[in-house]
């Protein structure tokens, strides 16, 4: 081990040198005076499920200038535009997800008058995605990954399109997503499971694309099953009915997902020469609404709900016990975005029936 060189005697040790202080970082601007307040006017995005048949891919074809991805090859039997992917025959479906995404891209880059893109369907394309990231991962199928793990790589890839579609956003285009439904257990947290329309995705992808979209509408026909009235028989069996008339519902219900941003009515009836005019229609008046029009929406809605009697209790769409004298101060308060939510709660709220009446007297 060396021996350190002894320091003279007497002599100062050599000093530290001073180092400057560093320059203070400049504060960042705030931008706290560029806020601005009030409803935008951007595109939607909107997703519309059903069952086979319903008319969904009518519907999206009579939105404002729409060009289809026909991710199925569902769609010749329509008078729309569709992109094409490839030259030659059955160029208008595409073969792997790398051309979806290409499609976004040129929608994005070139100069074109399409105001709606079409995705239909997106539980289609949620197969071409599972494609995609198994090649990628050189795996078999998406269950290859190990349990539930190949869905979780899926649903990366499912954010990143969302992301990308939001992107075609800022070029002025609405989005329509077209999906299938279909029957499955519900699990219930608060009780007993029980069957519901659900859209045809894996639960995780499925659950994203809806929180993203502004409109969730479920379509349907008008009908149900009711036992006939003087069947004597001793076990009598329901029967089936439809009224022919084509629904779309906007508001969450036990058999069913649905949901609305805006004001909208709880269903919207689908017409049958212009089936996207309804809806553009009950779009606009939300969209349009003031805090008088507001106001006296929702004043016709608790009188529809109470039958008149503002006086009556009742328990809305969400679940909630409230009353007139509840919605009364946040009308009150006169804010618009309130009013909204108002509004669209006591639309999807069923009226009062007697036994409701009874116990609220008692």
């Amino acid at each position: 081990m060396a021996t350190p060189t002894p320091r003279p005697v007497g002599s100062a040790p050599t000093p530290t040198p001073i180092r400057p202080a560093a320059t203070p970082a400049k504060p960042k601007a705030s931008r706290l005076g560029a806020v601005q307040r009030g409803r935008l006017r951007v595109p939607l995005r909107h997703l519309f499920y059903g069952p086979e048949g319903i008319g969904k891919s009518s519907l999206a074809a009579d939105a404002p200038a729409p060009i289809f991805f026909d991710i199925e090859g569902g769609s010749p039997e329509l008078d729309v535009a569709r992109y094409p992917f490839r030259d030659g025959d059955g160029g208008h479906v595409p073969a792997n997800y790398d051309e979806v995404l290409a499609g976004i891209d040129d929608l994005m880059s070139a100069q074109h008058e399409y105001q709606t893109l079409v995705v239909d369907t997106i539980d289609s394309l949620e197969a071409l995605i599972h494609i995609h990231v198994c090649k990628a991962a050189s795996k078999a199928n998406i269950e290859a990954f190990g349990y539930g793990k190949g869905y979780k790589v899926a649903l990366t890839a499912v954010r990143e399109l969302l992301n990308r579609l939001d992107a075609l956003r800022s070029r002025g285009m609405s989005i329509v997503l077209i999906g299938h439904s279909w029957v499955k257990t519900f699990k219930n947290p608060e009780g007993e499971d029980f069957d519901r329309y659900q859209l045809c995705m894996h639960d995780l992808a499925a659950a994203q694309v809806k929180d993203w979209c502004d409109v969730v509408g479920f379509m349907r026909f008008d009908g149900g099953a009711s036992k006939l009235q003087g069947d004597a028989a001793q076990a009598p069996r329901a029967r089936g009915w439809s009224s022919g008339r084509r629904l779309i519902h906007l508001a969450r219900e036990a058999a069913w997902d649905a949901k609305s941003r805006l004001s909208l009515p709880a269903e919207v009836e689908l017409a049958v020469a212009s089936p996207w005019a309804p809806f553009a229609e009950a779009r606009d008046v939300a969209r349009d609404a003031t805090v008088e029009s507001l106001i006296s929406a929702v004043l016709a809605e608790v009188d529809r709900i109470t039958a008149g009697d503002r006086s009556v209790g009742f328990v809305t769409a969400a679940g909630r016990a409230t009353s007139f004298s509840e919605v009364n101060a946040i009308i009150a308060k006169g804010d618009v975005g309130s009013l909204t939510r108002v509004l669209a709660g006591l639309k999807a709220t069923s009226p009062v029936t007697a036994t409701q009446e009874t116990a609220n007297a008692t």
